[in-house]
């Protein structure tokens, strides 16, 4: 069926999300029923990470080249960018900001006239760092070090003023931490110590290493979501909480794992949560699953309480495959990933009474539990990646090189969606 999202997002090899492999290729032929995006920069391969900071939008990922609007690939204007690139907003244009890493980027977080890295690299701005670093917004290096031992998914800046780190790692900051740190903003790594763990007996799939790929944050509760089965030797499949001062487990599980993809699917497969978003008194979580709270059918898109992680059952907007990439602004979720389907009470099973053709990316009113007829119509197997939004804008990043009936290749743009 398809392979771990880990090669997805290493590698940017197709992969079919639940049951979504019998749809296809997404149609980038077929009219979009949205208007094309803005003319904004790209990129020559996949965007990972988007960051807004006034009137720029960072790109992180895997590229080493971005040009200009309506430029075809290598075409004039095309600049060197190894993994990091700046946009103006506003224009579109290529900005002069060029740090760079030799290797892929995949979270960026903003702090001020900083900006933390995480990937898989051993320089940034031609520095030593590995695999997380900062830069400043000028491109240079700041003296922030803490060394991972492999791999980080996500970096974001906590209300208690620390920076929280997920990913592959062992140790990072100095010390021993497994999957997810708390780090302060000279680099090292507090005493605050979550573990994060599989249970074993298994084969991978469904029980392969555990990994962090996001962290969000409510009050003094840090979320957590990724591949895992253990958190601080206490099972949690894919999705935790944990008191932000002391690192206890707290009681929010929403329990996301199934033993295999569908009742149906001949293929096991892995749970996983790609993003947590605190909205309000909710908490929705994008990913690749099919099973909540033990026994409760949700695929890929679901909206938990944020203290008993028990499913909202008035919010039921799904869809066909991954979705890695999700955001929400004034109140309407933006959904992206590898899918073809969507709507309220989507499933593999039902495209034909409960699903709209939704090509990679989607709109719904999470307070209506209504999908939104907003329709850009993204191509490419892989589709789209991350999201991300501020007050002005809604960006989208991942493989794709049409967006909205537009040639635009990596990252598109809409300005003033609902």
């Amino acid at each position: 069926m398809r392979g771990t999202w880990r090669w997805m997002l290493r590698l940017g090899v197709a992969t079919c999300a639940v049951a979504a492999c019998a749809v296809g290729v997404a149609r980038a032929a077929l009219p979009a029923a949205a208007p094309a995006p803005e003319g904004t920069c790209q990129t020559d391969g996949i965007v990972r990470s988007i960051a807004y900071s006034g009137s720029v939008a960072y790109l992180g990922g895997n590229f080493t080249h971005v040009r200009p609007a309506g430029v075809a690939l290598g075409g004039a204007g095309t600049v060197v960018r190894n993994h990091l690139a700046a946009c103006d907003e506003v224009t579109g244009k290529v900005l002069p900001w060029n740090p760079g890493t030799d290797g892929q980027v995949f979270t960026l977080q903003l702090s001020g006239t900083r900006i933390y890295v995480g990937g898989k690299f051993t320089t940034l701005a031609g520095q030593p760092r590995k695999n997380i670093g900062a830069v400043t917004t000028s491109g240079t290096a700041t003296a922030f070090n803490p060394g991972a031992s492999d791999t980080v998914y996500v970096i974001r800046l906590g209300p208690d003023g620390h920076l929280y780190a997920g990913g592959l790692f062992g140790s990072i900051g100095g010390g021993s931490h497994r999957r997810i740190a708390q780090l302060t903003t000279a680099g090292t790594a507090t005493a605050w110590n979550v573990t994060v763990g599989q249970v074993t007996g298994f084969a991978c799939p469904p029980r392969c290493p555990p990994v962090v790929y996001t962290i969000a944050f409510q009050g003094s509760t840090v979320y957590f979501g990724g591949q895992f089965g253990l958190v601080n030797g206490v099972a949690r499949n894919t999705a935790a909480a944990v008191s932000m001062s002391n690192g206890h487990l707290l009681a929010w599980n929403p329990n996301i794992f199934a033993a295999a993809n569908c009742p149906s699917c001949p293929t096991v497969e892995t749970s996983r949560a790609y993003t947590i978003i605190p909205h309000k008194t909710n908490i929705f979580v994008c990913g690749g699953y099919w099973k909540v709270n033990g026994t409760k059918q949700r695929f890929n898109i679901a909206d938990f309480d944020p203290t008993s992680g028990v499913v909202n059952p008035g919010f039921t907007i799904q869809d066909d495959g991954d979705t890695p990439g999700c955001a929400i602004r004034n109140g309407i979720l933006y959904a992206g990933g590898h899918f073809n389907y969507g709507g309220a009470g989507c499933t593999p099973n039902t495209r034909s009474t409960n699903c709209s053709v939704r090509h990679h990316v989607l709109a719904a009113d999470t307070r209506t539990n209504t999908l939104l007829p907003w329709n850009p119509n993204a191509n490419s197997n892989h589709g789209v990646y991350t999201i991300s939004a501020d007050r002005t804008n809604v960006g989208f990043g991942g493989y794709f090189d049409h967006f909205g009936g537009r040639a635009q290749q990596a990252f598109a743009q809409y300005r003033n969606l609902p």
